[in-house]
C-alpha cells in the first residue's frame, strides 16, 4: 500500500467503528493527540468503537519524511458527524501521522490533529 492508502485505511476503520482493523494499523503504545487530548493507540482504539464520523475528505496529502522503515505524512481532513451531539467532531483539521515498519507491518506510532480556525 502507499502512504495515502495506509492513512485512508486508518480513517475507514475509525469511520466504521472497527476497533480490530484500527488496532492492526495503530500501535498500542502510539502517542495520539486528538482534540487536545493525549492517549495511547490502545486507548484510542477503544474510543473508535464510539466514533461518529459519517464521512471525511482528505486533501493536500504530502509525505514529509520517508526512510525504508518510517514515514510521516501531513494533510487536511474535512469530517462530518452523524449525530447532532457530535457536531464538535466536524470541521477541517490538519493531520500528521508517523508510521513505522516492524517486519512486514506498518503501524502508526504518532498522530496529531489541529483544527483549522477561520
Amino acid at each position: 500500500m502507499t502512504e495515502r492508502e495506509y492513512e485512508t485505511a486508518m480513517w475507514e476503520a475509525a469511520k466504521n467503528r472497527d476497533k480490530e482493523s484500527f488496532s492492526e494499523l495503530v500501535d498500542e503504545n502510539a502517542v495520539m493527540v486528538c482534540g487536545g487530548y493525549r492517549c495511547t493507540g490502545a486507548e484510542y482504539a477503544d474510543i473508535v468503537k464510539e466514533f461518529d464520523i459519517s464521512s471525511y475528505k482528505i486533501t493536500g496529502f504530502e509525505v514529509i519524511f520517508r526512510t525504508d522503515d518510517m514515514f510521516q505524512v501531513h494533510y487536511l481532513i474535512e469530517t462530518k458527524a452523524s449525530r447532532e451531539e457530535n457536531k464538535d467532531l466536524e470541521g477541517v483539521f490538519h493531520i500528521t501521522s508517523t508510521w513505522k515498519s516492524s517486519g512486514d507491518k506498518w503501524k502508526v506510532i504518532f498522530n496529531m490533529d489541529s483544527r483549522v480556525i477561520g
